[in-house]
Parts: C-alpha cells; structure tokens; sequence
C-alpha cells in the first residue's frame, strides 16, 4: 500500500534526510519540513496522510502539531518520534490519537515495521467501512425454479472460487447484479470490497475519474483528491454494470487498467497498483456492439473469458408464479401483514403475462399488491399490474399482430402499449421502439429531453436510435435524431 504523502518532521536535518530518502526508495511521496509551522503550511496547501513528528520541536511540541492537523484532516496517521522518551508522554500520545511511538535512535527496519503495522491498519479499517457499508452483498439469494436457471446457478458456483473475469448479459430486470454479487460472495473474495460503477448512470465526461481517481485541481470542480473505484476495490470485485455505455476512448485505457492491474489517477503521472477481479454486465449484445464498431473487439475478448446469459423471465417456464409467491411472503413479513392468497384467475394469468420488465417488475408488482391488500381479499390480478385490460397471448395457429398504434394523448408506458392490444401482446422489442419514437416525436426530436421523458441515458437513446436506423430506416422526421 502507498501513501498519497508523508511529511517528515524534525529539526534534525539527519533524520530528515535519512527517512525521506527511506521512503522514497519505498516508491513513496515524502517531504521533509524542520518545524511545526511548515509542517502546518505544507498540510494545509496539500494535504499528507501520514506525518511522522518528532516530539521536541523549536516553535511547539509534536503533540500540538499533531492536534492541529487532525482538527482539519482527522484521517490523518501520526507517528511520534523521540530522543526523549517517558512512559507518560507515550501514553498521551496515543490518548491524543498518535498511530505509534518510536524511541530514537530507532533503525530503519524498526522504522519499516511500525509502518508497516499502519499500513496493515488502514487496510483493515478501509475493509470493515467496506464490510459494513454492503452487509446485504454477502448472502445474495438467488431464487428460481426452472431449468435455465439452474444451469446459471451451476455456473455461478464454477466460477466463483476463480479470478476469472465474467461477462454477464441478459435484458434489463433478469437479476444481472445479483448474479454478480453472488458470484462475490462465494469467492475467495467475499471478504474484500464489492464496488459497483453503473456506467450508463455516470456522465461521460466524468467516468475516467470514476474509475481511476483524480488528482486535486486536474479539472475544474476537482478540488480534492479522490480515489477512484478501481483503487476502493483492490482487493475484492469491481462490476462494471451496462458496460456498453463506455466511449471508445475511454474502453482504451479501461483495457490496460484490466489486463495489467494498473492505472494513473486524472492528472497524476504516478502508477498505482491494484489487484481486482472484474465482472461485467450488458443488457445488449456486445458481440454486435463489436460488429458495429461501437465496443473495442480486444476488451470484448478481455471481458468475456467466463460467459453468463442470463433468461428472460418469459422463457423460464412457471417461474414467474414461484417468484411471486415468495416474493410477496417476503413482502407480507417486511409491512407486517399476514400472507395472502392468489386467486385462481391471478395464477393463471401470472404465468402468461409476458413480464417485459421481466424479475424487476414482477418484484415491484409483488410489493405494490401487498401494501395495497385491504387484508381480507385474495390477491387478484388486477392487483399486481391495476388497468391492464389482459388477454393470454395468440396461439401459433392465430394470425400475428401488427404493433398497436401509439396513443399520443396518454402517458408514456409500456402498460400503455399493452392495453391497446385487445387480442395479444408486442413484443418487448416493438414496444421499446414504439415507446422511443414517442418520445422524441413528443419532445420533437430533442434526444435529451426524450431521454429524461424515458428516464434512461442519452447515450442509451443514441445508441438504440443508431440500432433502428440499421435494420428499419426511421420516419423522415425522427432520421436527424438518429444521426
């Protein structure tokens, strides 16, 4: 582990030297200051978290110094050092928060094991702010109960004790995070942080910082120093969540940080090292993304050693009934009300409704009904998903319908697209479109605004903008939005 800067501080120009050169050696930024106003000066211009001070100081003592400088930078680590050690000024030292306490004349190697005791505390105290932030990430429970599931969970319990970097695709809503969360928690790694970074979420120009860190006054608005995700998830498991979402510029430097474990913070020539596993997830194909030219062909081999597809929930078959019941016992326990009964209409048609929004949907629905329950009645179907005017889907011998036309006086919503249909239903790919054109036909051709109307990423838009464009032209209207 390396500290971002460590100040020296003694009077002694000897000691001064000896440990500046010591560290530096060590591949580490140490200054050497001899008093306790440049030692408060240079803390305040740029900020150390480590500062070793010696005890006797012309113009104060260290222990003041040391009190000074955490009342502004309390995570700083202080060791004192002294020629003129008592029991009593060890033991107010630590009382006043000091890392450690060295007698002079120490060694060099006395000088290493203390430090490397503090080292070996940080990283401790980093894990357990880790640890305690994501208690939930440790026991995921995967619930299923058909066969494609099945062969995902074989697969998850293969990997898991491995490094090996896992791709994870699927559509929105099949349970691609909790498949990477599992695939951590019965890891070697489970113990370690698990940081997630919902790259479609972050702004463009702010995801390198995201992932690297940033130096203080790299850019404007930088006015700190920050670590980035991947130095909070050395150690343990990064998941890149919607990697498709990364500029090709950026997919660049995601790859060397991936294959050699090594990266430099925005505005920082220092190499920092890291020890991450990743697991990555799509809810697009990134192999077409590649043929597109739209995703680097090398990170794509780079992030798919171990593939995982993920179903949909409609090709699960009577999984969507053995999901809804446990999830509305659990739901029941978590509101405090007794666990109700579907009724036999809701079971039938839970099992044909085709869940566009596939397990998100379904838990979302779960959870809706229970707090709406009046605590008598069964459970209906109207219940779990109110105005929707349902019929079970066409059989093979029926005609195929055409999409239904899109409503421009109702809101936006998929329930919107399904209740215009009074023998079937689209598929999620027709609605997804209808919904798009909307959208921008509504906003007229202002992809941001269409974006924040759909509440998804712009950069999500274009890019289904750009897949439409390819395969069925647009209307003349929509084809400048598209480009």
């Amino acid at each position: 582990m390396q500290f971002e800067k460590i100040i020296i501080v003694d009077d002694d120009p000897i000691i001064r030297r000896m440990l500046v050169s010591h560290l530096q050696k060590q591949n580490q930024v140490a200054l050497g200051v001899m008093n306790a106003q440049q030692a408060i000066e240079e803390q305040k211009k740029e900020p150390a978290d480590l500062m070793i001070v010696d005890l006797q100081l012309p113009d104060a003592s260290g222990l003041e110094v040391m009190q000074q400088v955490k009342k502004s930078h309390p995570n700083v680590d202080v060791i004192i050092i002294t020629g003129f050690g008592t029991i009593e000024s060890a033991v107010d030292a630590m009382k006043l928060g000091a890392a450690n306490y060295l007698l002079k004349p120490f060694t060099l190697e006395q000088f290493d094991v203390a430090l490397n005791q503090l080292i070996q505390q940080r990283q401790l105290r980093s894990e357990n702010s880790y640890l305690r932030e994501q208690q939930q990430v440790s026991s995921p429970e995967l619930l299923f109960s058909s066969t494609p599931m099945e062969s995902v969970q074989k697969l998850i319990q293969r990997v898991a004790p491995t490094n090996a970097t896992v791709l994870i695709q699927g559509e929105s809503g099949t349970g691609k995070e909790l498949v990477a969360r599992a695939i951590h928690a019965n890891s070697s790694r489970k113990d370690k942080p698990y940081i997630k970074v919902n790259c479609a979420a972050v702004p463009e120009n702010l995801l390198e910082s995201e992932f690297f860190g940033h130096e203080k006054g790299s850019f404007t608005g930088a006015s700190v120093k920050r670590e980035g995700r991947f130095e909070l998830a050395s150690g343990g498991t990064l998941l890149l969540d919607e990697v498709t979402e990364i500029s090709l510029g950026l997919q660049a430097k995601l790859l060397r940080a991936i294959q050699e474990q090594e990266f430099e913070r925005v505005g920082g020539n220092r190499t920092i090292r890291v020890d991450v596993r990743i697991i990555a997830t799509s809810n697009r194909d990134l192999l077409k993304a590649v043929e597109k030219g739209i995703f680097r062909q090398d990170l794509y081999f780079r992030l798919n050693v171990v593939p995982i597809s993920i179903p949909a929930l409609r090709e699960r078959p009577g999984e969507a009934f053995f999901l809804i019941e446990a999830f509305i016992e659990r739901f029941a326990r978590r509101h405090n009300k007794p666990t109700p009964i579907l009724s036999p209409d809701a079971v039938h048609k839970i099992n044909s409704y085709p869940w566009p929004g596939n397990v998100r949907e379904l838990q979302n629905c779960a959870e809706r009904a229970i707090i709406l329950w009046d605590g008598v009645d069964m459970i209906q179907f109207d219940d779990l998903i109110p105005n929707l005017t349902f019929s079970p889907p066409p059989s093979i011998s029926e005609t195929p319908l055409s999409t239904p036309p899109i409503n421009l006086n109702s809101s936006i919503s998929i329930q919107n697209l399904l209740v215009t249909s009074n023998k079937g239903f689209p598929s999620v790919a027709e609605m997804e479109k209808q919904l798009i054109i909307e959208a921008l036909q509504r906003t007229k051709g202002n992809r941001n605004e269409a974006a924040k109307l759909l509440d998804i990423n712009v950069r999500t838009l274009r890019n289904k903008l750009k897949e439409y464009s390819e395969i069925d032209p647009l209307s003349p209207e929509l084809e400048e939005s598209a480009a």
